[in-house]
């Protein structure tokens, strides 16, 4: 048997489990039927599936027992407000779809996949592959793969730094026309830290292309009222990870000067993981588009294109621990906006069924070619030479 008959045989079902998470569309942390229905499947086809998985009731850990080449693959199942307007669905599909191919050809190659919660940043999990590779989660395998629908075929991946903090300033309230001066106006501090914070944005070079956003998510509750408590949320993204974390040593010690300033008690909390920059593994992203090319597929390597990056994924965060490669395919028009409803109308399973065989087939193949040809080393000689720098 091949890939090719594999996928005759179990794509249907891929499909199916596809389109049952499609219709679930749970938010990050809270993906209760989407985790169930895949560990489900899994298990059916003879793998040995940890549920809550690191103590996260939403992931898990699917392993089919085998020896030899060690292999992970990162499903993602979390949806939008919107519903799956980013096509988690269909990642997950791909990572289920993979495996069982795998496993039904009986190759010596030992096939991990990861159930991982909350990309999105939503909720108790919110980049949960950020606190997978912190566990140590991904050590016992030799590579991991993971992709993403797009509006095009890709390999390689790009992402900024991220972090998201929230400063909570702690005031006194007082009538605001009779004593106003007995109170401490919390709201105040926070504009003014939110002034101070974006005069920052001075500091750093184009090179490092810092994107700041801020909301108030707390702000008072009458105007006559001197404002007790604030709500700042922040979050920042660099092209730099080591750069990224000294902007945050200046926000807070900004947001620390600022509070004081104006009698008020601050507390400040990392409410997401840090996601990191992207570390390409040019041999398995090269191998990627080998397997695409065979198929008459032209894949574009987005890991060494010019520009900045204009997102931010926890995948990124496996990539600093493990080999990792990446694989795009095309869903909706080109330049179609993700977490549109545009982009949830096209990640219907339905809408995309060649493009999700051909991304489980090309995955597949490139694996296999893995085993067959002893690349394993190549791939990880490349990992321990990388610099850490996303690229």
């Amino acid at each position: 048997m091949n890939v090719d008959e594999a996928l005759d045989k179990l794509f249907p079902d891929v499909i199916d489990l596809s389109k049952k998470i499609y219709s679930y569309a749970e938010l990050g942390s809270d993906e209760i039927k989407s985790s169930r229905v895949l560990s489900e499947y899994l298990e059916k086809r003879g793998f040995r599936v940890e549920r809550n998985y690191r103590d996260m009731k939403t992931a898990f850990r699917a392993d089919n027992g085998h020896k030899g080449l060690r292999v992970g693959l990162l499903a993602e199942y979390d949806a939008l407000p919107n519903g799956h307007s980013c096509g988690h669905n269909l990642i997950s599909a791909w990572a289920a779809g993979t495996a069982v191919v795998l496993n039904l050809l009986g190759e010596n190659i030992n096939i991990k996949v990861y159930g991982t919660p909350s990309e999105e940043a939503i909720g108790p999990y919110a980049g949960s592959k950020c606190l997978l590779a912190d566990m140590g989660s991904f050590k016992d395998t030799d590579f991991v793969l993971g992709v993403h629908p797009d509006d095009r075929w890709a390999v390689g991946s790009k992402a900024l730094a991220d972090i998201t903090l929230e400063l909570r300033f702690h005031g006194k309230s007082a009538h605001g026309a009779d004593s106003p001066e007995k109170g401490i106006n919390a709201l105040d501090a926070a504009v003014a830290t939110y002034n101070v914070i974006n005069s920052l944005r001075g500091w750093a070079k184009l090179d490092k292309h810092l994107v700041v956003g801020m909301i108030f998510t707390e702000s008072g509750r009458a105007t006559n009222v001197i404002p007790e408590r604030a709500t700042l949320q922040v979050e920042m993204r660099s092209t730099s990870t080591e750069f990224l974390g000294k902007f945050e040593n200046k926000v807070r010690d900004a947001t620390m000067g600022v509070a004081s300033a104006y009698g008020a008690d601050i507390t400040i909390e990392q409410i997401t993981p840090l996601y990191k920059t992207y570390i390409n593994n040019r041999t398995l992203n090269s191998l990627l588009k080998e397997n695409l090319a065979k198929m008459n597929i032209n894949a574009e390597d987005a890991g060494s294109e010019e520009g900045f990056a204009s997102g931010s994924t926890d995948e990124a965060n496996v990539s600093w621990v493990v080999p990792t490669g990446h694989l795009d395919f095309p869903i909706g028009y080109p330049g179609i906006p993700g977490h549109s409803d545009e982009f949830r109308e096209a990640a219907n399973p339905d809408k995309v069924e060649n493009v999700l065989r051909n991304a489980i087939k090309a995955t597949a193949l490139t694996i296999l070619q893995i085993a067959k040809e002893n690349k394993i080393r190549q791939i990880k000689d490349e990992f321990e030479n990388s610099d850490g720098n996303g690229q």
